[in-house]
């Protein structure tokens, strides 16, 4: 019978992948391993058990595991830990003079943004004096801070997970089943203090134009918006506590006589996600203890007992439950439709049915909207979907294949979709085969892209409007941290996807084999959120945004200059059409000798002839491969092995094509892994190994910086890291 592609849920528009799990194992296998990077951070440890028993009748396999990976800091790389450069012109530097580095360091500002000045004395120790302008403000001093001094790159984690995989004969034409899987783990990440805007009032203590006479306040010039780190209050840490819990109980067998196969089965999976947020800042309070001066803002490291039992006083600890409870039951049938002359066509079919639940619960204080450094809304929904597919599998030459498959989704909160797909074999000889298939399919918006409310962000951008009504070249823009929120789209339509491959398979002598692939994807309606410079890019080149998409300012500034960006709004939205081509080459080469031992070369190759994309309607399409941060246009891979006696080594060596404009260029990049592995005389296995052996750094050529930078999506960040593990039969 075929192997139904239909079956699978149309969600998979990228494509599924199957895990065998190892059945009808008997013994014990137990497996320790440390990984030590030669740079600081990403030191790992983990160990796993598998028991298993299987009889003529039954079969139970269960594993376990532990996995601890500690976290990278962006102050342990050099590419990423804040810089500070010259001036050109001499003095302070300016904003774009670093990197990692925000104005809010303590930055006071005029309410209407016609001046900038700092606060405090803007200790060098602690802070970073910059020159404006600031935000539109004329050119002017002001106090900055290198959050990238305490963020991480990525977090740390630690995980304990399960697996048990059980069946039972009941009969020779009916077995029972169970997988059963659970995941505790626990991740940690940290920012830098909160930042935030806030107002000091005219006749505050600590408003630097306030007015004292004998002693007494009796008035300030004005209020100013204070730009402020909020430093004496400390880092924001971020835990999550998340577990999943599935379980699949089925059966499988024959109908008696007809010929026909059957697999019914139940699934119920459970996701909690416990996320605790600390230290953050209390909108409401700081703002009353700021004016009244208890809170110093020209200082928040002040150890003036009014100051530390403000700072206590104004923190908060913020709390948020991301909850899917999600029950499916499905019933797949197959078996042989009729005789042809090249053999018997194949069929399967079946029905499935499933049940989602999606709860988010955020903290009182953020569904205010009153915490400065973090925000969000509580959102959930259900939904329910039933399925029906079907496949046929027709031998139409003895040479010559053809699989017709088709899928029908019904969403109760979307609407539904029919997905064909067919696929063809040719293979005129044995040692060649000729494939092609086309198909479409489709994937909904989950529940957190529709019901999901808007949650709060800073992230970088250069507000190029602003910058050209000032005659500011893009180029010379300078880089802020802009408060941006971004969320759910109940309004969301399914992503639909087209695609056509076309490949060959060939074995031309024994041990050699090859494949080329041509693949061509065409994606529309893509769900996505707009980066903050995509948002203010359409707005400069005057392209109406999506609806839900805003980009909110205060007032002009003298001259007719937009205003400053208060915040950003950009919740999911059906924005772009994509396109993907290109080849897939692999080659694989084994060969056995007599007294050297035996030998494998394999070679991967893929190719990305276009990637490009129409960001909205009406836009032209722009090109990445090859040209945009993050998108080269070929990437290789080449692993050779050794196999004598008990020992193997294997070498890889992975290569990423260069890539960028005439202007802004990424480096091609190498990094090679060695692995020597070793099976004892007692049943057991020592593996050694380096990943990174010459230490390669992410690349950040002509003068980009790793805010620029294609970063985890390409580059290895741990450096050369040594890893060595022990595995043990019982």
């Amino acid at each position: 019978p075929p192997i139904a592609s239909a079956p699978y849920t149309a969600d998979a528009i990228g494509g599924v992948i199957n895990i065998i799990f190892r059945e009808d194992f008997d013994g014990a296998e137990a497996e320790v391993g440390l990984e030590v990077p030669s740079q600081d951070g990403a030191e790992t440890q983990y160990a796993n058990l598998t028991i298993g028993s299987s009889s003529d009748r039954s079969s139970i396999v269960f594993s376990g595991e532990y996995y601890k990976r500690d976290p990278i800091f962006d102050a342990d790389r050099f590419y990423s830990a804040a810089e500070v450069r010259d001036n050109p012109a001499g003095g302070r530097p300016r904003i774009q003079d670093t990197t990692g580095v925000s104005v809010g360091g303590n930055t006071g500002f005029e309410t209407d943004f016609s001046g900038a000045f700092q606060l405090g004395d803007c200790d060098p120790s602690i802070y970073v004096p910059l020159t404006g302008p600031f935000f539109g403000a004329p050119a002017t001093e002001g106090c900055g801070f290198a959050y990238a001094n305490r963020s991480m790159m990525t977090g740390g984690i630690e995980r304990i997970s399960t697996f048990l995989n059980a069946s039972y004969e009941l009969s020779p034409d009916h077995n029972v089943y169970i997988e059963s899987r659970l995941t505790r783990a626990e991740t940690f990440g940290r920012y830098a203090p909160p930042v935030g805007f806030f107002t000091v009032l005219a006749n505050a203590p600590t408003n630097p134009f306030v007015e004292v006479v004998d002693d007494q306040i009796t008035g300030g010039e004005r209020n100013i918006f204070a730009f402020h780190r909020f430093i004496g209050h400390g880092n924001r840490d971020e835990t999550h506590a998340i577990t999943e819990f599935d379980n699949v109980i089925g059966a499988e067998g024959a109908l008696g006589e007809s010929g026909i196969n059957y697999d019914a089965y139940v699934r119920f999976y459970k996701y909690n996600n416990r996320n605790e947020g600390d230290t953050y800042v209390i909108d409401s309070v700081i703002t009353e203890l700021a004016g009244s001066g208890a809170y110093d803002v020209n200082n928040p490291l002040s150890q003036d007992p009014a100051h530390l039992a403000a700072v206590a006083q104004s923190s908060a600890t913020l709390l948020r439950d991301i909850e899917t409870d999600y029950a499916a039951a499905g019933l797949t049938l197959d078996g042989e439709a009729w005789d042809m002359p090249a053999g018997s066509a194949g069929w399967a079919a079946g029905l499935e049915w499933a049940d989602e639940d999606y709860q988010d619960q955020y903290d009182s204080q953020r569904e205010a909207g009153n915490i400065i450094g973090s925000a969000g809304n509580s959102a959930g929904g259900v939904r329910d979907r039933w399925a029906a597919f079907g496949e046929l599998q027709i031998p139409l030459l003895d040479t010559l294949d053809a699989n017709v498959a088709v899928r029908y989704d019904d969403y109760s909160d979307f609407g539904n979709k029919t997905s064909p797909q067919v696929s063809l074999r040719f293979s005129p000889i044995d040692q060649l085969t000729f494939r092609a298939s086309w198909g479409e399919g489709f994937k909904a918006p989950n529940l957190s892209e529709l019901y999901q409310e808007l949650s709060q962000s800073f992230n970088n951008g250069r507000d190029i409007v602003q910058c050209r009504a000032q005659g500011i070249a893009d180029a010379d823009c300078p880089q802020f941290q802009f408060e941006n929120f971004t969320g759910g789209n109940p309004d969301l339509q399914a992503e639909e996807s087209e695609s056509f491959n076309v490949g060959v398979i060939a074995e031309p002598i024994e041990g050699l084999r090859f494949s080329v692939d041509y693949f061509n994807i065409e994606l529309t309606n893509k769900v996505n959120s707009l980066s903050v410079q995509e948002t203010i890019d359409l707005v400069a080149d005057g392209v109406a945004l999506p609806p839900g998409v805003r980009i909110v300012r205060g007032a002009d500034l003298p001259g007719g200059v937009p205003g400053v960006i208060d915040f950003i709004e950009k919740p999911f939205a059906n924005l772009s059409s994509q396109t993907v081509k290109g080849f897939d080459v692999r080659a694989h080469y084994d060969w056995e000798t007599d007294n050297a031992g035996d030998f494998s070369v394999n070679i991967d190759y893929s190719q990305i002839d276009e990637f490009s994309e129409i960001t909205l309607e009406g836009q032209p399409r722009v090109e990445f491969a090859g040209e945009s941060v993050g998108a080269p246009k070929f990437q290789a891979a080449l692993n050779l092995r050794w196999m004598y006696g008990d020992f193997t080594v294997n070498t890889i060596s992975r290569f990423i094509d260069s890539h960028g404009t005439d202007t802004r260029v990424w480096d091609s990049y190498n990094r090679h892994d060695l692995t020597l592995n070793y099976i004892t005389p007692w049943d057991g296995s020592v593996t050694l190994g380096v990943r990174n052996i010459a230490d390669e750094d992410p690349i950040l050529e002509n003068g980009t910086t790793w805010e620029d930078s294609p970063g985890l999506f390409l580059y290895d960040v741990a450096g050369r890291t040594i890893f060595a593990s022990y595995k043990h039969e019982f």
